[in-house]
């Protein structure tokens, strides 16, 4: 038996290994853990078990839409942002709502901050970056609520070399983007990677899905929500330069 992961946003576990309207037990979330009971690399239909809620399941899934697992620092960073993703209905919870609101009042509370999730005004997006990062484990990253400041620390670590560091700041010509990396988007006014100033107004999402020609990410205060945003990749696999993009911060996890 082994363990893999589903690697797209719904994922119909069935009861028979056939696609029909009436054998569907649930739908599996992008990045759910299933452990394959029988299935060869040639066969369509594995059977599987998984845990939903507290309740184990045994069906059948489609092979053509499971990866293997990557590091496990680096599942649970893709885990805790894919939970609040689910959080929001997919984007469409809306910050000024209860409970949404409510959640980003623990992604302040977090960093030891008295916003309850009503102060709109704010921008919480890094927030939720540092508290889905510390939710996953990572000890070595620099929680702020500001972006600036952890993408600022991740390029002058891997200057330095400090191989404990979570994240590496990379060009975008640099390191093709992978699960669990950082994309890194200017805000307002633009910057560029090598002329970066002290302080700037920026933004990241968390890669949860890689694709020939192109990545989707998630973040926080997109659309007033947590959703997924779609980046484009170049023939060489590289981000393209394209929109306010202007770095990636590779997960050393």
């Amino acid at each position: 038996m082994s363990i893999w992961k589903v690697n797209t946003d719904s994922l119909n576990l069935r009861s028979s290994p056939e696609k029909t309207n009436d054998n569907i037990i649930r739908a599996l979330p992008l990045a759910q853990e299933v452990k394959v009971l029988t299935g060869t690399p040639a066969d369509r239909w594995w059977r599987v078990e998984t845990v939903v809620e507290g309740a184990s399941l045994t069906g059948f899934v489609s092979s053509a839409f499971l990866r293997q697992p990557l590091s496990a620092a680096k599942e649970a960073l893709i885990s805790a942002a894919v939970t609040e993703w689910l959080r929001f209905k997919l984007g469409s919870g809306l910050e000024t709502k209860d409970p949404y609101y409510k959640y980003i009042g623990e992604y302040w509370r977090a960093l030891d901050l008295p916003h309850d999730g009503r102060d709109t005004e704010i921008y919480w997006s890094a927030a939720f970056i540092s508290f889905v990062a510390r939710k996953a484990g990572y000890e070595n990253f620099k929680f702020s609520i500001a972006h600036h400041s952890y993408i600022r620390d991740s390029i002058e670590k891997r200057i330095s070399g400090d191989t404990n560091s979570s994240f590496w700041g990379f060009r975008l010509n640099e390191h093709k983007p992978q699960l669990g990396d950082l994309v890194c988007l200017w805000r307002g006014t633009p910057v560029i990677f090598d002329d970066l100033p002290s302080e700037f107004s920026s933004h990241c999402d968390i890669i949860v899905d890689v694709r020939d020609t192109e990545v989707r990410a998630l973040g926080g205060n997109v659309g007033d929500s947590v959703s997924m945003n779609t980046f484009q990749l170049d023939l060489d696999g590289f981000l393209k330069p394209t929109g306010r993009v202007f770095a990636i911060l590779r997960n050393n996890e």
